[in-house]
């Protein structure tokens, strides 16, 4: 078998824009009633992204949109438990878009720039994905263990 290789950062950051994208997409109709200053409009936002990486973490294949439009697929497969770890990691990641401290986004900016993007040149894992069994991604579909 070939050696197969992991998702590189850039992959990495596609992956995650698309599934913000859709997330993003699907609370229009609470942002257009509530705003995006609102408390409840950015709660609701971390929940249905929340549901949304659970209910991926159920499904046979565990492949969200941002792994569909970026051709990734898990190197291996991992168990429920990783993936359910994963989510509520990843979710908690997401989160940063909506908190700040100084100025719009300044948590994401650290979250993204100070802790995955080093992690990911490190180790080569995004810190939820080493947390959570270092569980990692390739864009070779084809290689993909069983």
């Amino acid at each position: 078998m070939a050696k197969i290789k992991k998702t590189n950062a850039f992959w990495k950051l596609a992956n995650s824009v698309v599934n913000v994208i859709f997330i993003f997409l699907v609370s229009l109709p609470f942002l257009y009633t509530l705003g995006f200053d609102s408390i409840y409009y950015k709660i609701i936002v971390v929940l249905l992204f929340l549901a949304y990486e659970l209910i991926v973490a159920i499904t046979p294949k565990k492949v969200d949109f941002g792994d569909i439009v970026t051709g990734s697929r898990w190197i291996k497969k991992y168990s429920v438990k990783n993936h359910m770890i994963f989510a509520f990691l990843y979710s908690l990641s997401f989160s940063t878009t909506f908190i700040w401290i100084f100025f719009p986004f300044d948590l994401l900016l650290v979250n993204i720039l100070l802790v995955q993007l080093p992690f990911v040149l490190k180790t080569g894992y995004t810190l939820h994905g080493y947390l959570s069994g270092r569980m990692a991604g390739t864009r070779d579909i084809k290689k993909v263990t069983e």
